[in-house]
């Protein structure tokens, strides 16, 4: 009789699709924090880790006490919820208060930024539309952000 052993993974099912990550897998670099202090957008579930999410991505954005996202849009709904700290989210112009537990919708092509008012990090759990569709030539970069101002760094 012979036995056959099977090894179980730990973040993949038996199809060999991505089910858990871990923070030391998740991905970093997104054009919402290259080149700017105080800002960590990390990629969650996105295609880039792994992820055959068809419709959904998930982050996490974190920033520090007297910073900020950039201004950017981008071609897909996203919801912010606020995990903890205090600030505000700009959009179009307009100002809005944020603290832990709250939400926020940003509509497709909307101006936003997020900034961070309270004395500690705000984090910020972040629930996108997949922005891998065709974007050229309508969306106008090859990124799926429209960064709209200049990084603070080199």
């Amino acid at each position: 009789m012979t036995t056959t052993s099977t090894a179980q993974s730990t973040t993949h099912n038996a199809s060999g699709q991505r089910v858990v990550i871990s923070p030391a897998d998740f991905g970093s670099g997104a054009p919402m924090e290259v080149g700017r202090a105080g800002v960590r957008d990390r990629k969650l579930i996105y295609p880039e880790v792994g992820f055959d999410a068809s419709t959904l991505c998930l982050g996490l954005v974190e920033i520090d006490p007297g910073h900020h996202s950039p201004l950017h849009r981008h071609n897909c709904e996203e919801v912010y919820y606020v995990i903890e700290g205090e600030g505000y989210v700009e959009q179009e112009g307009e100002n809005f208060p944020l603290a832990t537990g709250d939400a926020v919708l940003n509509r497709i092509n909307v101006d936003h930024r997020v900034f961070c008012t309270g004395d500690t990090t705000l984090r910020l759990a972040v629930i996108g539309g997949i922005m891998l569709v065709p974007l050229l030539p309508t969306w106008p970069t090859a990124s799926p952000y429209e960064i709209l101002e200049q990084a603070d760094e080199a």
